[in-house]
């Protein structure tokens, strides 16, 4: 593999291209389902093939292939080729690359050894027996690549993650329905431990909330957000809208634009004390990674700091853009797919405050521990966050439970806050993006947080 891959390297480079990537990825998993204590499915599953990226003639193309003769390779190498020229033609300025120190070296995360279904078993036995309907899914695969470049990245990494779905419905005629989705998931098979006392929690949770939460009276309220409800607010919120290549637009006909601007982008987020990083190489994660897909060493990317927009999700083609260097934000979801900016595990910072001292603290405000449906526009400058576990606070206290929805706009929601718990905790995702789409692994999350005077409907 590594003679191929090199000779891919020096054909491209013979055709005219100034910068060749090649990647081989290998991805071989086990995906089960169960529905109601019913298995429905269990198989094994494998992809292999390798991608070449090329920039020539001033634009980039990329080409993918499942065949890794060196026949079929070197012709993926000549349609890369190809397309980056063709491109390059009606493009208004040439694609260029930042310049990095390219990683060399491989790395490999211990294997996990888990049969999903017998992770799946687990689980739905802890499902209380008051759910009409309970769907679970589990997947454990593990995740090879080299990635090397023309211009001296050659690396390995072998990575294995699990990942696990529960969605939980209860009915009552009466009352109607509520969804629960529960996701668990890392890259070590302690990423699931403890996992079946969530899903015996949460699921008791749904008749309690069923039969006692209150339409909210519509108005504006103090908002405790719980760490769940902090991971989904800065996904959507920071996350998205700091990938540079959205911001510049290549997204727009996709995943979306963002509400930051080219030509103004150290705009202020929030107030003070909102401090908000994306960082891969947290160990144990869902989404861990130490090199990215055009190999370069992943670090913290510190995207908000004391409300200000102070770095972006990049790779090399938009950093370049802005005249930086890249943080190591390129992924890509399978051999098929382009290295594109991506989040990885993305969080608040804590504070100081303990939850319940925020709680204390509020006179009349909302507390919302979890969501169910969520709607935020295309630039994720609006969003509507419907409430699952939610309780109204009168002086202090917590009372009954409520059902409702948030509706913020985004420099509200952080401008707003004047607290930040100490607790700190990560939620397990599939972020997607992309054309043809991509669903990489993700976390979100962070402590508690409040934010004041936001309005709040049933």
């Amino acid at each position: 593999m590594e003679t191929l891959i090199y000779k891919a390297l020096d054909y491209g480079l013979a055709l005219g291209a100034s910068y060749v990537e090649v990647r081989w990825q290998r991805d071989v998993g086990t995906v089960a389902g169960l529905r109601n204590g019913q298995l429905e499915f269990s198989t094994t599953y494998f992809s292999e093939g390798i991608a070449v990226r090329a920039v020539a003639g001033g634009g980039m193309g990329f080409a993918s292939i499942t065949n890794t003769s060196l026949e079929e390779v070197l012709n993926a190498v000549e349609q890369a080729v190809k397309l980056a020229k063709a491109a390059g033609k009606w493009r208004k300025s040439p694609v260029t690359l930042s310049e990095e120190n390219m990683a060399n070296f491989s790395y490999t995360v211990p294997s996990i050894d888990l049969d999903p279904v017998d992770v799946l078993k687990v689980l739905d036995e802890s499902v209380d027996k008051m759910v009409n309907v309970r769907r679970l899914v589990a997947n454990v695969w593990t995740t090879e690549k080299r990635v090397v470049t023309s211009d001296g990245a050659d690396v390995f990494s072998k990575i294995p993650r699990i990942y696990v779905y529960a969605m939980l419905i209860r009915h009552e005629p009466s009352l109607g329905s509520l969804q629960r989705d529960l996701f668990f998931g890392g890259t070590s098979r302690d990423s699931v431990e403890g996992a079946e006392k969530v899903v015996e929690e949460e699921s008791k949770k749904l008749s309690l909330l069923l039969e006692k939460a209150k339409p909210i009276s519509p108005g504006r309220y103090d908002v405790v957000f719980a760490p769940e409800m902090t991971g989904i607010l800065v996904h959507e919120s920071i996350g998205h809208p700091f990938e540079l290549d959205r911001i510049y637009g290549r997204e727009g006909a996709e995943a979306g634009e963002s509400y930051i601007r080219p030509g103004n982008l150290r705009i202020r987020i929030g107030s003070e004390y909102v401090n908000i990083t994306d960082y891969p190489a947290v160990p144990g994660t869902y989404g861990f990674y130490l090199v990215d897909d055009e190999g370069v060493v992943a670090r913290p990317k510190q995207l908000v700091r004391n409300g200000v927009a102070t770095e972006f999700i990049t790779n090399r083609q938009y950093a370049a853009v802005i005249g930086a260097h890249s943080n190591g934000g390129a992924r890509a979801s399978l051999y098929s797919r382009e290295p594109i900016p991506r989040m990885s595990n993305t969080y608040l910072e804590p504070g100081d405050w303990k939850p319940d001292e925020m709680i204390k603290d509020t006179r009349r405000g909302v507390y919302v521990v979890s969501y169910t449906e969520w709607n935020i526009n295309d630039t994720r400058y609006s969003g509507r966050y419907g409430i699952l576990e939610g309780y109204l606070i009168e002086n202090g206290e917590l009372k009954h439970p409520i059902r409702g929805f948030i509706e913020v706009e985004t420099p509200e929601l952080w401008g707003n806050l004047d607290a930040v718990g100490r607790d700190f905790k990560l939620y397990v995702g599939t972020c997607g993006k992309g054309n043809p789409s991509q669903g990489v692994p993700v976390t979100m999350g962070g402590p508690t947080f409040r934010s004041r005077n936001l309005r709040v409907v049933p």
